[in-house]
């Protein structure tokens, strides 16, 4: 047994080593979605985000923004391309809806 054989996928795959926010066809969001890993961490940060939202549902929100913050390279870009993934829940990407693959 070599080491590569314990993981579920290949670990010689194409991963995309930078998220470009216009890259959006399917499969590139389907990867995306696929491949991201939401920590303990990431869950709160989603759930906070979430919870915030659903306060805001019927209020004005002209002067509401959420401020995402963290050191280069710590995946801000990737979470919030993921949320806008979230966000959009009628578009089917590989058959499923975003939160599907979560």
């Amino acid at each position: 047994m070599e080491i590569k054989d314990i993981f579920v996928r290949p670990i010689d795959r194409s991963l995309e080593g930078v998220i470009k926010a216009d890259a959006l066809d399917d499969a590139t969001v389907k990867q995306e979605l696929d491949e991201y890993v939401v920590t303990d961490e990431l869950k709160k940060h989603f759930a906070k985000f979430f919870h915030a939202y659903a306060d805001s549902i019927g209020k004005d929100t002209e002067k509401m923004g959420v401020w995402i913050s963290g050191f280069f390279g710590s995946g801000k870009s990737h979470f919030l391309k993921i949320l806008s993934y979230l966000l959009d829940g009628q578009k089917l990407i590989g058959g499923k809806r975003a939160v599907d693959y979560f």
